[in-house]
């Protein structure tokens, strides 16, 4: 099915024979689109705007009451490309005792990643996928990572389906040791535009031991021009994060409805009304939590420099179970981001705070999560980027009837250099560190503690091959 529903774009194109100043049909400059730190989506950060290029003055089509993550606005022209890449990573990593283990410890990463952008007059293809594995001298594990989304718009009518899976043996939040999976596999040429938002599906912001896990968000929206400024949408999702090989981590499932209305107030403003309802499930636990919230956003962007979006308001949390009984807790929500990008730097940040399944540490929990990420070209051969998040995580109700409520704040900080050898190849170097501070032990070993730190050392090379056009 998934070989049937990427050759039908390609069959199309191929099908039509274009005039030769189709827009579609030609090459684009790549374009950046920022993400949320923590994010499992794996588009790399790269900026094609020169200090002295003008900037189109203009908005986003994309609604704040979606599900798509906010970008700086649609790139120039449009793309029908498969970008395919190669990336080896080696890494020197040391835990301190309080972790459980503290012995030095080498990994080899080995990815392939695959990009196909293919846009026409009425539909959009985005499509991201990396695969490969880790090598170490304590596990060897497969990497599987993969996200799409396909738009179909009508006249006043757009239909939006989308996935977001993957299969790996730690958190995807600051993964690798580097910042993220973004920063392990290298850089994608192309922006994607359309990458679904992070505070959707399965949230994983409580690192855990190395084990197999499988998350996975389904996802569907639909959207109505109610008139030229105003539109209206409906989404749904359903999200599962289920583990391995190893007990004591707590699968979990939602299944997500949010609708909005929005209205552009100018071609660069725009207001909104959310609501949103999530209902998460625990095979192994007879508890069940009910998310209600109401928000109202305010967005503005200038196309190419920046995006900024804030969504606030209160919340409802419903707990149903032999644990809390019949209770009802209010609260309140929040969901913003700001994408900025001048001259030769690009700065992406975001907060979050909202109820999760709990990151299979937790039945529920209140997260606040924080997220920061910067990019600099220092010359042509030579960029910085530098990652940055911070997640809080309280338990919404014990995990037994005979424990207290838990704590967790756990951050990562990574900081890399490229050197570009050609366009699509680069060498770097990248050191990360992380730390993860509890009220409950997360180990067995007698030397376990509440608190623990890491940090990894890492030197790898990415191989871009040339950009495949699909016509």
């Amino acid at each position: 099915m998934a070989a049937l529903f990427l050759y039908a774009p390609v069959v199309r194109a191929q099908a039509t024979d274009p005039a030769k100043n189709d827009p579609r049909y030609q090459p684009v400059a790549p374009y950046l689109a920022p993400l949320p730190a923590g994010s499992t989506s794996v588009m790399a950060l790269n900026s094609p705007l020169g200090a002295g290029e003008q900037v189109q003055a203009g908005g986003s089509d994309q609604p704040l009451s979606g599900v798509q993550a906010p970008t700086l606005g649609p790139g120039v022209g449009a793309l029908n490309f498969l970008v395919p890449s190669l990336s080896a990573i080696t890494q020197l990593s040391t835990s301190s005792p309080g972790a459980g283990f503290g012995q030095p410890a080498d990994s080899n990463y080995l990815l392939g990643t695959l990009d196909l952008n293919h846009v026409s007059n009425r539909s959009e293809l985005l499509l991201h996928y990396s695969g490969g594995g880790m090598f170490s001298t304590y596990l060897n594990s497969a990497i599987q990572d993969l996200e799409f989304t396909y738009n179909f718009k009508w006249q006043r009518w757009s239909l939006l389906l989308g996935d977001d899976v993957s299969f790996l043996s730690q958190s995807p939040f600051g993964f690798g040791g580097v910042g993220g999976l973004q920063f392990l596999s290298g850089d994608s040429p192309f922006g994607p535009g359309g990458s679904l938002s992070s505070i959707l599906g399965p949230n994983q912001t409580i690192p855990t031991i190395a084990v197999p896990r499988l998350s996975n968000m389904l996802v569907s929206q639909i959207e109505y021009k109610v008139s030229p400024r105003a539109t209206w949408t409906a989404a749904g999702s359903y999200g599962t994060l289920n583990f391995f090989g190893v007990g004591g981590l707590i699968n979990s499932s939602d299944k997500l409805f949010q609708t909005g209305y929005n209205y552009s107030v100018s071609p660069q403003s725009l207001i909104a009304v959310i609501y949103t309802f999530d209902d998460f499930r625990y095979p192994a636990f007879p508890q069940t939590i009910k998310y209600n919230v109401v928000k109202l956003g305010y967005a503005r962007y200038v196309t190419g420099r920046l995006s900024f979006q804030l969504a606030a308001g209160p919340s409802v949390v419903m707990l149903r179970g032999v644990f809390t009984g019949y209770a009802n807790n209010l609260s309140w929500a929040l969901d913003s981001s700001l994408n900025y990008r001048w001259n030769r730097t690009t700065l992406s940040l975001s907060y979050d705070r909202v109820v999760t399944g709990g990151s299979g540490v937790l039945v529920g929990a209140q997260t606040g999560q924080v997220g920061a990420i910067i990019d600099r070209t220092l010359s042509p051969r030579w960029r910085l980027s530098t990652s940055l998040g911070y997640a809080s995580n309280g338990s919404l109700i014990p995990n037994t009837p005979s424990s207290s409520f838990q704590h967790y704040n756990s951050w990562y900080a990574a900081v890399r250099f490229n050197h570009q050898m050609r366009p699509g190849t680069d060498l770097f170097v990248s050191y990360g560190a992380g730390l993860q501070a509890t009220n409950a032990p997360g180990c067995t070993s007698p030397n376990c503690s509440t608190t623990y730190i890491n940090h990894q050392f890492s030197v790898g090379f990415n191989f871009g091959l040339r950009p495949i056009s699909l016509r």
